[in-house]
């Protein structure tokens, strides 16, 4: 062997990859102090395997990588790889050259490999074993080391001595013989425990196997001749059945026409009932008509006497106002007469007034023109003539320019009438067309608003359900996440009980090869299930013995022992159910630990487990006591005498015998057996409800997603319609303001052509007033001219007679204004005499008005009493022939209401007699219906008993079990055969072949010891 080559990449100063061939005549490596010769010497020692850092001198692994410099980074791993010449094949290993290579990264994982193939240490150290070389050989000796050989112990100077002289190899195989052998006595003793166990199992088993093979027998033949009987017991109650149901339908034929006559009877009961019921409600009615008419009648003989009274005092009073009413006509006569008389006087006397007013005033002109001055009158009159003649010229042109105007004026308003109705037909149309288009516009604006409220509360609800998604989405992201991880940790937590991961190798190989080697129920720790809280107290009860296998016989040990052999697997425990037998604690040590503060339980009552392995887990766990706590422990393990174990619930011990266990565990409970199926139990339970619960999310999500998707789509519509909407309120808006601008316009000319209208119209009125006016001046401005003719005339003609004219005139005036004043204080006295004539003509009219109402309401009241008198007599006739035909009818109504009577009373008989008859054969037809129903049941039990206690049919039990004894004998048969059964008590029927498995797992332990203490022998 030869050290050829080492390759070193990253470890220490060696930053780049360095090779270092070592050819022939190579014996040493020199250089100054720091060019990292040491190095080269640590890199061989931490391949070969160094795990020290302070050898190395570091203070931890990690500095043996490259830690950088100013000009160079840090790098990440360190290998080195140290190749070696084995042509002489020295090393035992079919290779001519060796490659140990060890790579080291900065987070801490450390690889190792042999000609590159990745090995473990602890292959490395078994290759280097004896060879001189290794971490731990004198092959390299670093500074300080021979001082530290020199100043050590004799028995470390000896490990020395003992790995130059080669011995090291032979103290490592004594110390594997030794382990071994250790292990073998652990395996005796456990051997020696289980077929302690089975001894005392074997004996009760074979008893319970005997007993239960007696049954099996008693059993068979029980079922042989209860099916036959069975089966001929069904075929009997089905003839009665049949009997039973041909009985039922002859009482329901006659039970339905019984019905039906009853039915016809009930029905002329009813008719006849509902005739009397109609044939009382007219008597009724028609003593009611009697009592009224009665009542009718007494009620006008009584009015008849008022009636007669009241006429007598009418006459008197019928007197005594015609005889004041003739007075008031007479004194109102009077009255009228001298009315007339004095409103003619008045007439008369006003006829005279305007008379000598006229006359007064025609003597005051006369006079007045005869005191002026003649001359200077005429030129007056001539003056005023000519003003006359200049306004007749006016009035004249003023006339011929209004006939001009108003021809002109008459042309236009024919043409602005035209243009008027023009103008109302189009404002018409228009505020028609505003109109409807306003209302569309309405319509329009409403639908418009309408959608916007639901567009808005759509899009509300939209962006709710928004939130409400995102929720739910995140939601169930992270229930799915959760459901990830919860089924990835499941899975890593199945694939280890899969690949039984926590199990010794044998152990495990054994139950990955159930199947193929047969009988293998599994191992206690996966038959029993333990509480969360007892997890620890249980693991450390079980301890090693949670992996004892349990088989259900000593063939199937047998054949988990030969395979592990055959295989070279390991070692495994096997607990066969027919050897092993349960142990208790006595019932009084289990009352006594009971009374105790601290007890928690019986191991074996604890856990959960199937009957098949209870015998097992009962002589594991059926003398464990668990314990609240290790004091409690103390005081139980003082109670059972130091006889049994007492666990705690913290994991520490009182052995039997009184010595304690305890203290912390490295990995505590986490890593149990226990511990991981609890938590892969938990974790099952947890991912079904995730699972359940993620469904019910998605189902939400789903939901949720198409409803916001229609409420979108809808949104998307109302939007779409929205805006045709707006477009179209917009279009009508533009219209209806099209039309109110042309309705503006229309009624602006509208209201210039009325006022044009208006104005024509004033002008036209203008023109016939003025034109009137015009004429009635000129008639005046005629007779005024004429007038002034004639004065001047007369003023020329008569100037001579003037003074005496003058004195006349005066007189005349003077005496015409005494007439007038006379006659106007005449006058005023007869309007006075006139005034309270009137008065007393009103009042007198009044009078008689009064008295002529009083007199005709008498003349009234006696045409009503002797009208009134005549009726009442017809009347009280008419209720007299009433009452005799409403007492008729009452006679006869009874006497057909008795005939009636009389039928519904037979009839009543009838019914009654025939619900008796009926409910006779309704309780016949019970009774056959009760038998029916029981044959029925019977049949039904029996069939039932069949399928569920033989699992066979009617037909097939009736086709292959014929009963050959008679039914009396076959019922006695089956009776004893029940009792018989019944005294075997209470039967295993398992323990056949558990006695088979315990009494073959018994033979195959016992030849296992043997072979253990022979072995054990051979070791020594």
């Amino acid at each position: 062997m030869h050290l050829k080559r080492i390759d070193i990449t990253g470890f220490k100063s060696f930053a780049d990859k360095t090779t270092i061939e070592f050819v022939d005549g190579v014996t040493a490596v020199v250089g100054p102090n720091g060019s990292g010769k040491s190095n080269i010497t640590e890199a061989i020692r931490w391949v070969l395997g160094e795990t020290s850092a302070k050898s190395l001198r570091g203070g931890r692994m990690n500095d043996v990588i490259f830690a950088g410099s100013e000009s160079r980074k840090p790098l990440n791993f360190a290998e080195v790889t140290l190749v070696l010449e084995n042509e002489d094949h020295f090393l035992p290993l079919d290779f001519s050259e060796i490659s140990i290579t060890r790579r080291l990264n900065r987070n801490g994982d450390s690889d190792f490999y042999l000609n590159k193939q990745s090995c473990r240490l602890k292959d490395i150290v078994d290759l280097f074993m004896d060879s001189g070389l290794g971490k731990e050989s004198f092959s390299i000796i670093s500074q300080g080391k021979v001082e530290a050989i020199f100043n050590s112990k004799p028995e470390d100077r000896r490990s020395i001595f003992e790995e130059a002289a080669g011995v090291l190899k032979y103290k490592t195989r004594k110390k594997k013989a030794e382990q071994k052998l250790f292990e073998t006595e652990d395996n005796l003793n456990r051997v020696q425990d289980i077929v302690y166990e089975l001894e005392d199992q074997v004996e009760p088993l074979r008893e319970q196997s005997s007993i239960a093979k007696d049954y099996v027998s008693q059993k068979e033949q029980l079922s042989e001749v209860e099916i036959a009987l069975t089966a001929v017991e069904i075929e009997l109650l089905k003839e009665k059945w049949q009997t039973s149901q041909k009985e039922l339908t002859a009482f329901q034929e006659e039970l339905s026409e019984m019905k039906e006559q009853l039915k016809q009877n009930e029905q002329a009961v009813s008719a006849l009932r509902e005739k009397r019921q109609e044939l009382d409600s007219t008597l009724d009615h028609t003593q009611a008509q009697l009592v009224t008419i009665i009542q009718q009648y007494e009620q006008t003989e009584a009015s008849k006497k008022v009636l007669s009274e009241r006429s007598k005092n009418t006459k008197e009073n019928l007197e005594q106002y015609q005889q004041n009413k003739a007075k008031i006509e007479a004194r109102l006569n009077q009255l009228t007469q001298e009315h007339h008389e004095l409103k003619d006087r008045i007439v008369s006397k006003q006829e005279e007034e305007k008379q000598l007013k006229a006359d007064l005033a025609k003597a005051e002109q006369e006079r007045n023109l005869l005191l002026e001055d003649s001359t200077y009158t005429i030129e007056t009159l001539r003056d005023d003539y000519v003003e006359w003649m200049q306004k007749q010229t006016t009035l004249r042109n003023e006339q011929s320019y209004l006939e001009k105007s108003f021809l002109h004026s008459s042309q236009k308003n024919k043409q602005s009438d035209e243009s008027g109705k023009r103008l109302e037909e189009e404002l018409a149309e228009a505020v028609t067309k505003k109109e409807a288009v306003t209302e569309e516009l309405k319509i329009v604006q409403q639908d418009l608003a309408t959608k916007l409220f639901n567009h808005q509360e759509l899009q509300a609800e939209c962006q709710k359900n928004q939130s409400t998604l995102e929720t739910y989405e995140n939601n169930m992201f992270d229930a799915m996440r959760l459901l990830q991880q919860a089924k990835a940790k499941r899975d890593s937590l199945s694939d280890l009980n899969e690949d039984y991961a926590g199990f010794y190798q044998g152990v495990r190989e054994v139950l990955k090869r159930k199947a193929e080697i047969g009988g293998i129920i599994g191992a206690v720790a996966e038959v029993i299930q333990v509480p969360k809280q007892t997890e620890l107290a249980i693991d450390i009860a079980l301890g090693a013995q949670s992996q004892n296998i349990i088989v259900r016989n000593e063939e199937s040990g047998r054949n988990g022992i030969t395979y592990l052999k055959q295989k070279r697997l390991g070692r495994a425990t096997f607990l066969p159910l027919t050897t092993i037998k349960p142990r208790h604690l006595p019932s009084n040590i289990e009352a006594t630990v009971r009374e105790h503060s601290g007890f928690i339980g019986i191991a074996s009552q604890l856990v959960g487990y199937s009957d098949e392995v209870a015998t097992v887990i009962q002589n594991l766990l059926g003398t464990t006591i668990i314990a609240s706590d290790l004091t409690s422990a103390n005081g139980i393990a003082r109670l059972v005498q130091f006889k049994y174990r007492v666990v705690t619930l913290e994991g520490d011990v009182m052995n039997a015998g009184g010595s304690m266990t305890g203290g912390a565990s490295k990995k505590g409970n986490q890593g149990s057996i226990f511990a991981r199926k609890n938590e892969l139990a938990t974790l099952n339970q947890q991912i079904q409800a995730m699972e359940k619960t993620l469904t019910e999310k998605e189902i939400d999500v789903r939901s949720l997603k198409q409803s916001l998707k229609k409420s979108e789509q809808q949104l998307e519509e109302l939007r779409m319609a929205g805006e045709h909407k707006r477009l179209e309120e917009q279009q009508l808006k533009n219209d209806c303001e099209l039309y109110s601008e042309k309705e503006r316009r229309l009624l602006r000319e509208l209201k210039a052509h009325s006022f044009e209208f208006q104005e024509a119209k004033e002008e036209a009125d203008h023109y016939h007033s003025r034109t009137a006016e015009i004429e009635a001046e000129m008639l005046l401005i005629e007779a005024e001219m004429k007038k002034i003719n004639r004065q001047i005339e007369m003023l020329s003609s008569e100037n001579e007679k003037r003074t005496e004219l003058q004195k006349e005139a005066g007189e005349k005036v003077q005496q015409l204004t005494a007439n007038v004043a006379v006659i106007k204080e005449q006058l005023a006295g007869l309007r006075k005499e006139q005034n309270n004539l009137l008065t007393g003509i009103q009042q007198e009219e009044e009078n008689l008005n009064s008295i002529q109402l009083q007199i005709q309401a008498i003349d009234e009241n006696n045409g009503n009493h002797q009208l009134t008198k005549e009726e009442l007599a017809v009347k009280v006739a008419e209720l007299l022939s009433e009452k005799e035909t409403l007492e008729n009818q009452l006679s006869k109504g009874k006497e057909k209401r008795q005939v009636i009577e009389a039928e519904i009373d037979e009839l009543d008989c009838s019914i009654s007699a025939q619900n008796t008859q009926q409910h006779i054969v309704f309780e016949q037809k019970s009774k056959a219906e009760v038998t029916m129903n029981r044959h029925d049941v019977e049949i039904e039990n029996r069939l039932t008993h069949l399928s569920e206690e033989y699992g066979l049919s009617f037909d097939f039990a009736k086709a292959n079990h014929p009963l050959t004894l008679t039914l009396e004998e076959a019922r006695q048969k089956v009776k004893l055969l029940k009792l018989g059964i019944e005294e075997l008590g209470s039967v295993n029927l398992g323990a056949i072949e558990e006695f088979d498995r315990v009494n073959e797992r018994f033979t195959f332990l016992t030849e296992q010891r043997e072979r253990l203490i022979n072995s054990k022998i051979k070791l020594i």
